[in-house]
């Protein structure tokens, strides 16, 4: 049976405890429930701030290529690689599945609209083209 020195013990040998600090956390709070958000690291709201007041307020729409947003999926892709056995440049991270999947299906159907081409697969079949834009 494992004690609660026992668990102290580990705890103070565990080589990634001082990665709390990084975390704005209410003392005595043990956060085990952030599968969605997570802790709040402290560098975050510092840079929350400086997005918004100065690459969203001040840069505005320059900020997409003098901040780097438009590479962003890139690089963050680029870290994630290896957790997912892929090389820099296989990945990238964008919006949710839902979406991803919706701006999926838009293309080809816009695709369709100006190639005359029908959007099928081999499990969705019709006589005729699918269209989700509104006609005039």
């Amino acid at each position: 049976m494992i004690s609660r020195s026992d668990c102290l013990a580990r705890d103070a040998a565990d080589t990634l405890a001082p990665l709390r600090e990084q975390f704005d956390l209410p003392a005595g709070v043990i956060y085990l429930d952030g599968n969605s958000l997570g802790a709040r690291p402290k560098a975050a709201l510092t840079r929350a701030t400086e997005v918004i007041a100065k690459e969203w307020g001040k840069d505005l729409i320059t900020s997409w290529n003098t901040a780097g947003w438009f590479e962003m999926p890139k690089r963050l892709g680029d870290k994630l690689a290896p957790l997912v056995g892929a090389k820099a440049g296989e990945v990238v991270v964008t919006d949710t599945t839902s979406i991803n999947l919706f701006k999926a299906l838009a293309a080809a159907l816009h695709a369709q609209a100006h190639t005359g081409r029908k959007v099928s697969s081999p499990s969705v079949r019709t006589s005729r083209p699918i269209s989700i834009w509104p006609r005039a």
